[in-house]
């Protein structure tokens, strides 16, 4: 019986904990707000940027005009970058592929991956690192996960990859580095990667993203393999939630 009491107790509290914290937390219109004010002014330095270009005959701080330009096609076409605050969306998700069998996982998969959707309330304050790298068979990724597998267990159990090799070339890499707790999905067409604006800056590039409670918490753009897993600590140190 008394067993049975701290399970009620348990969820009692975590139910409160997360009620406690969405009364706390910024409305979605105030992220917005805030978040459309941050692409704006992007859009105004991209604009700035392409009508200043060159004209010291210095372009080592730009994009190529053509970049900076298509940069600023995106800003008007709504293609805008995702910041920090804003809403994770979860529809992208359920076009990632399993490596194990190719299969795409889906609503029911995305429920599960997402800490926020689990049926298990006790998960819907905890978060998901996501790695993502557009660059096939990236040089720069697999020494990354080379990094990451130094993790803590509980770290790792919330950490995936997501990149644009094949299936059978991530089972392939993954067999022969002997990688076997470190999750990885595919996204060949980067569609997923498109849609969260994870292509890289100036080049293709590694990104992070930690998402929880329904929104993007952290986000690292042009991330650097070296030191990929202080980062992934630090970021998950200073999250919030």
């Amino acid at each position: 019986d008394d067993d049975d009491d701290d399970g009620e107790d348990g969820v009692g509290s975590s139910e409160s904990a997360i009620a406690g914290h969405r009364q706390t937390r910024k409305s979605d219109e105030e992220i917005k707000r805030e978040n459309d004010i941050k692409r704006f002014e992007q859009l105004l330095n991209s604009e700035s940027a392409t009508i200043n270009y060159g004209i010291d005959g210095s372009t080592d701080n730009y994009l190529t005009k053509k970049q900076e330009e298509s940069e600023v096609d995106a800003g008007f076409k709504g293609l805008n970058r995702i910041f920090e605050g804003d809403p994770a969306k979860t529809e992208p998700f359920q076009d990632l592929i399993r490596i194990e069998n190719g299969n795409a996982i889906g609503e029911a998969g995305t429920k599960r991956l997402l800490p926020w959707l689990n049926k298990n309330t006790a998960r819907h304050l905890d978060y998901l690192v996501i790695i993502s790298d557009p660059r096939p068979k990236s040089s720069e990724l697999r020494s990354g996960m080379k990094s990451l597998m130094k993790l803590p267990p509980n770290i790792l159990n919330q950490l995936i990859v997501i990149n644009a090799d094949t299936p059978a070339e991530n089972r392939r890499y993954l067999k022969k580095q002997g990688m076997t707790s470190i999750n990885v999905f595919c996204d060949e067409k980067r569609e997923w990667m498109r849609e969260y604006t994870a292509l890289g800056e100036k080049r293709w590039a590694m990104c992070m993203f930690i998402v929880a409670d329904g929104r993007v918490q952290k986000l690292v753009r042009e991330l650097d393999s070296v030191s990929i897993s202080s980062v992934v600590q630090n970021a998950i140190t200073s999250l919030s939630i």
